[in-house]
């Protein structure tokens, strides 16, 4: 058997060292592959917004019958959970009307509608122990109060209620034949291509009790769905 020269035992080390130390740099180079990774997705989960906790109800109405009228109207019940920012919530309704006409509505900030010589937020919250009642109409062309839907003080709390301002609506147009029934801008600018009174008696009812409304309420920052239901037409 020959005998290896030391340049020959040199080169047999080396060899051998060679895929050893490839071996060491691939495993380092995955390390640092990892924490890069990881830190990037800790980043992102420190960042990402939480969606609040809120058990809700929603009602809708062909016609809610108030102090001798009667007028359209939807209602958002606060039954649980955490407070909500308005300001940081956007309704979504999807409706089908009997003719085919589909209206889709989104209520997203502070959004005034048109009560004659007043302005109402399209929703408020109805909390007297929390809001003075002349704190709801407003007669500026401009700014809101403090208790409309997406006004950044509209804390939206367990056991709260959001109206449209259905109860402002005995002095708005009525409907042909029925003069208890009268308009309510706030459900127009929540379903925007409903024709809630009739011009004549012969029209067709396009929001009849018994249909139904797809409802989403959104947690903008976070980009949640707190509510998502069909709701029936009471």
């Amino acid at each position: 058997m020959r005998k290896l020269s030391g340049h020959e035992h040199a080169a047999s080390r080396d060899s051998a060292v060679s895929p050893v130390v490839g071996v060491m740099l691939m495993l380092a180079v995955t390390i640092m592959i990892a924490a890069v990774v990881s830190a990037t997705a800790s980043n992102f989960s420190g960042t990402e917004k939480k969606a609040p906790s809120a058990i809700l109800d929603v009602s809708i109405y062909s016609e809610k019958l108030y102090d001798g009228f009667s007028t359209p109207a939807m209602t958002i019940r606060h039954i649980s959970g955490n407070v909500l920012q308005t300001k940081d919530l956007q309704i979504v309704t999807y409706y089908t009307a009997p003719n085919g006409n589909i209206s889709k509505g989104s209520l997203l900030g502070e959004t005034a509608v048109s009560l004659k010589n007043y302005r109402c937020g399209v929703m408020f919250v109805n909390d007297d122990t929390r809001y003075e009642t002349d704190d709801r109409l407003s007669s500026s062309s401009t700014g809101g109060k403090a208790n409309w839907f997406g006004n950044s003080s509209a804390m939206f709390k367990p056991g709260d209620i959001l109206v449209t301002p259905a109860q402002y609506c005995e002095n708005e147009n009525a409907e042909a034949g029925n003069t208890d029934l009268h308009q309510n801008p706030g459900m127009e600018a929540l379903f925007p291509n409903v024709k809630f009174i009739k011009s004549s008696a012969t029209d067709e009812d396009e929001f009849p009790s018994g249909r139904v409304v797809s409802v989403k309420i959104v947690h903008v920052p976070s980009g949640q769905i707190i509510f998502d239901k069909d709701v029936v037409i009471g």
